[in-house]
């Protein structure tokens, strides 16, 4: 999502008032910005739903890792009615699905955080074969940035199993 270098931790335990405000406000938000466009900085628009924007990270060091994006700026799960909940999770559950049917992973990861980025998302993250199952999950892994062909195939095939799954 957009680049929120403008928004730098003042060094206190938590951030400040003002730099929280700054962080929550739609105006001002990445994933605001930039989470529906095809091309950014950090992914790819796999999918948009009625719900989420579903994206594809360009840092591969997990194959598959996605971001599945709330269209809304919310910032938090409590703040969303059960329906909307609802549905949230069923786009995070179809991005694994589709992670699964096209890299095999071992286990796929779901983090939602949003301490950084308090704009409601959830990082799908595949562990493979190759990955350690005793080390803490680290969504800044690599980076592995692949290039622009394969990461335009991983692109089709994810949505490719993305569009064949019945909703």
């Amino acid at each position: 999502m957009a680049d929120s270098t403008a928004h730098r931790y003042s060094g206190a335990v938590w951030w400040s008032d003002d730099e929280w405000a700054r962080l929550h406000a739609p105006d001002t938000c990445g994933m605001c910005a930039d989470a529906h466009v095809k091309e950014n900085e950090h992914s790819v628009l796999i999918a948009s739903t009625a719900t989420t924007h579903v994206r594809l990270a360009r840092n591969q060091a997990h194959a598959g890792y996605c971001v599945v994006v709330l269209r809304n700026h919310v910032t938090d799960l409590v703040l969303l009615s059960p329906e909307h909940l609802s549905a949230f999770w069923a786009d995070v559950q179809r991005a694994g699905r589709a992670i699964e049917a096209t890299f095999s992973p071992k286990k796929v990861d779901y983090l939602v955080m949003g301490h950084r980025m308090p704009h409601l998302h959830c990082h799908v993250l595949p562990q493979h074969a190759t990955d350690d199952p005793t080390r803490n999950v680290d969504i800044s892994d690599g980076p592995r940035f692949l290039s622009t062909d394969a990461l335009h195939s991983a692109l089709m095939r994810v949505r490719a199993a993305w569009d064949a799954q019945v909703v």
